[in-house]
């Protein structure tokens, strides 16, 4: 009589996972690991749950377009893409960071539906005036971190930025601009000095000020926790 073999566990053949079981919190956690461009252009045309995901304004309370690293060559297409994400935050926004392309006209779009913003990051943005930077700044009164890299700013942008963010905590300036000669120049410093005292991160990489414009910042900045001076 012919014996019948038994078929262990080893040799049976394994069910394929379907990955679309996996709790959407999960799903949530991968899919926010992912750069903005990523989610708008890529995952959120995978399938209906990562289109769903994607969609949620969760997803979108954090964004960062950086116009080289992103690979977008035309600024009208990469603004249209931060118009997008901004459009699905549904007001929830929190934190920004624009390199390379923002203009007065995605600044404004992005301020006007980003009420709840506490971050701005700003970098070798050329066509931002002071203008519309100032008509921006107005309107974030929330504002909590505040960063430009490339970016010219003034003393008077400095006075309203203090005059029209009063929970400003953090404040970086990225210039690397340096004259020929060298050129000691301390309003800038005596600006933050006199309209943020209530900064507790300073960092001003790439400026000439003096020791009269550091001993300023001290003494009209006295919740400093950290302050950042190199170059």
């Amino acid at each position: 009589m012919a014996s019948t073999s038994a078929v262990g566990p080893s040799s049976a053949m394994k069910e394929p996972r379907n990955w679309l079981l996996m709790p959407d919190e999960l799903m949530e956690n991968i899919l926010g690991r992912l750069s903005s461009v990523e989610k708008l252009r890529s995952a959120g045309q995978v399938c209906r749950t990562w289109r769903r995901i994607c969609k949620d304004p969760a997803m979108w309370k954090v964004i960062d377009i950086n116009k080289w690293q992103d690979g977008c060559d035309k600024n009208y297409k990469i603004e249209m893409l931060t118009k997008q994400a901004v459009d699905l935050s549904c007001g929830e926004l929190i934190d920004i960071s624009i390199g390379g392309f923002c203009t007065d006209d995605l600044l404004d779009y992005i301020v006007l539906r980003s009420r709840k913003l506490k971050r701005l990051d700003l970098w070798s943005c050329d066509h931002i005036g002071d203008s519309g930077f100032s008509w921006a700044i107005k309107k974030l009164s929330q504002l909590e971190e505040l960063e430009f890299s490339y970016i010219f700013i003034s003393v008077e942008d400095i006075e309203v930025i203090g005059q029209n963010c009063p929970q400003l905590k953090s404040f970086k300036v990225f210039d690397v601009i340096y004259t020929r000669p060298y050129i000691e120049y301390d309003d800038l410093a005596v600006a933050i000095a006199n309209n943020m005292p209530g900064l507790r991160h300073l960092q001003i990489y790439g400026h000439e000020m003096t020791n009269d414009g550091l001993k300023a910042i001290l003494n009209g900045c006295p919740l400093l926790q950290s302050l950042d001076v190199r170059e």
